[in-house]
This record gives C-alpha cells, structure tokens and sequence, in this order.
C-alpha cells in the first residue's frame, strides 16, 4: 500500500497545478533496506541544489526527515521501501511504498536497452524535474521492443541518459560516465566503489556508435544493473549495489 504526505500531512486532495500540468517540481528517489534510507543526506543535498537552480523554495532538510521518519512507522515491518520526495511551488510531497528487488537472475544475465528517438530537454536534463514526459516515452518505445530501459539522446546525438536510470560504459579496465544527462547519485557512488576497486573513471560524452564495451544501468531502483551478460571484472562492482532485499 502507497503512503503519501503532503507538506506532513496525510495526502487527499489533488495535487497542485504545477505537479500536474507543467512539472515545476524536483524530486528524488531512494531505497531503503532494514528500515535505513540508503544515502538519505546525499539525496537531499542533491534535491535541494536542483530546487534552489529552478527557483523553487526548498522546505530544509528537516521536514523531510520529518516525512521519512514518518513514512517508515507506517511500515513498521516493511523489510525494503523505495521513496519519493518532491519540492514543488511552495509544497513538499512524501510518498513511500514497499520494494521488490528485480530478479536476482537479471544481475546475473543482463537487460536489453533500446536507443530511442527522444531527447533530453537541453536546458534541465542534469535536474530532476516534474517535466518528465520524454523518459516516459522513451520507457513506453523500450517496453513496445521488449527492453527493459530505454536510452535517450541530447542534442548533439549523444548517448546522456536512461529513462529511470544512469548508463555508463565499461572498456578495457575503465568505467565511463555517460555526460548529459541527470546527476544520477547512484551513479556516483558507483564511481567511488568502482574507484576502490581500482577501476579508472572518466566522464565522456559518446554517441551510440563509440558505445564499444559494456553498458551498466545504475539507479536507486535497480541498484547496478548490467547491460548484457557482465564480464568477470565487473562482478564485484555489480555485487556492492545488489538490493540487500535480498538477503532477508
């Protein structure tokens, strides 16, 4: 069952326009696992950058902890829960549900992606915006195809983004971030494991041609989820971020 604060109180009412109509919102998402949110700090620290750049008033972190704290009572025996908190015009949203993790054979076989025809919006595409109709489209073209993710480009032709996940690219002993896309946090933190393993790191733009190694879809939902039968190398990176759902 969905559980929904707006601005700490239990949610009715529909939403404000700007949630519904012309997305002037910000929002992120995390999991939690053994009644923890995973990374709750780095979370709001990047949702509250993205609501300062759009001018929307952020509510502090407090409130938010507020909201969370809250939202975990409610499921007090809930083992996994993903979370969604949203910054709009002068109003927070808290949504929390519980989380079933994808098939622990997917981390083990891979996913199909699918190269889409649709783009990042030039100006927003590192934000978190409520205006997320072209990574719905582009998630509706993926599943018509039988892929689990879909790919969009910028501008430019480039490879920048998924439609709820962060691509990168692994080759020859080196991890590439995909540029252009959204500031993807699990992203980062893969980059920092990735780092300690010692796996060199770059940030590259690469157009789907260049894209000649091995793709890895990182997101708070699926944690790192490979592209494609992974190779050895990548099986420990892979292991960090596996839902730890999991293990109950």
């Amino acid at each position: 069952m969905k559980r929904v604060l707006l601005d700490g109180l239990p949610f009715a009412d529909p939403l404000p326009e700007g949630f519904l109509y012309h997305g002037a919102s910000v929002f992120t998402t995390l999991r939690v696992e053994r009644g923890e949110p995973l990374w709750l700090e780095a979370h709001l620290s990047h949702l509250r950058r993205h609501a300062l750049a759009l001018g929307l008033p952020y509510p502090g972190d407090e409130a938010f902890a507020q909201d969370v704290e809250a939202l975990l009572g409610a499921f007090p025996k809930a083992f996994c829960l993903r979370l969604r908190l949203t910054v709009g015009e002068g109003v927070r949203l808290a949504e929390a549900r519980p989380y079933t993790p994808l098939p622990p054979s997917l981390y083990r076989e891979g996913v199909r992606v699918r190269l889409t025809s649709f783009r990042v919006h030039p100006d927003l595409a590192r934000y978190k915006t409520g205006n997320y109709l072209p990574y719905r489209l582009a998630l509706g073209e993926a599943r018509r195809e039988g892929a689990f993710e879909g790919l969009l480009l910028d501008a430019s032709g480039h490879v920048v983004d998924g439609s709820r996940t962060s691509p990168l690219l692994f080759r020859k002993g080196t991890l590439y971030l995909l540029e252009g896309g959204l500031e993807g946090l699990t992203r980062e933190k893969v980059a920092e494991a990735a780092r300690a393993l010692g796996f060199r790191v770059e940030r590259a733009f690469l157009r789907p041609e260049e894209l000649q190694g091995h793709l890895l879809l990182a997101g708070s939902g699926v944690g790192l989820l490979p592209v494609g039968r992974p190779p050895k190398a990548l099986l420990p990176l892979i292991g960090r971020f596996l839902p730890a759902c999991y293990t109950e």
